[in-house]
């Protein structure tokens, strides 16, 4: 049972920097700016980081709950992993991953966009800059939760042996 590496979740960081930049880019396009963030935090309308966060919410807690399912399945089949490790239980196991995955993930984003706002203040772009923001931040959603999700079901095996 080897740790975790980045370059295992390429492929889906990949395929959701795709579908969320489409997304995205669908919203953004018949716009001549978008803005990347606006001064004022209570501000109505899009923004490329407001987007990108409630995108974050959803996509570490939608990711980690697939991965934790998909890497549960894939221990099963193997005879060496160890007998916490195949039997461990989404609830409250793979729940308590999820939840925790979401609000880091979430949190961090947002601590940095507020901070970005409160030193950049309204920064406008072109909408497929707007677009490749959100797809990147996509990217990286997807390989933190994946990383830290096989990563804590790892560590919580070891610590029930």
């Amino acid at each position: 049972m080897a740790p975790p590496r980045l370059a295992d979740s390429s492929i889906g960081a990949a395929i959701n920097a795709l579908i969320n930049g489409a997304i995205a880019w669908f919203g953004f396009k018949d716009s001549a700016a978008v803005p990347l963030s606006v001064d004022s935090i209570g501000s109505p309308g899009v923004t490329a980081l407001g987007n990108a966060a409630s995108m974050t919410f959803a996509l570490v807690l939608i990711k980690t709950c697939i991965t934790f399912f998909v890497f549960r399945s894939g221990v099963r089949k193997s005879a060496d992993a160890p007998v916490a490790l195949r039997e461990m239980q989404f609830l409250p196991t793979g729940l308590r991953i999820a939840v925790a995955n979401t609000l880091l993930a979430f949190g961090a984003f947002v601590t940095l966009a507020v901070i970005w706002q409160r030193v950049m203040g309204t920064v406008e772009v072109a909408p497929l800059v707007a677009t490749v923001v959100v797809a990147l931040v996509a990217a990286l959603a997807t390989a933190f939760a994946e990383l830290r999700t096989k990563t804590e079901v790892l560590v919580l095996a070891r610590a029930s042996r």
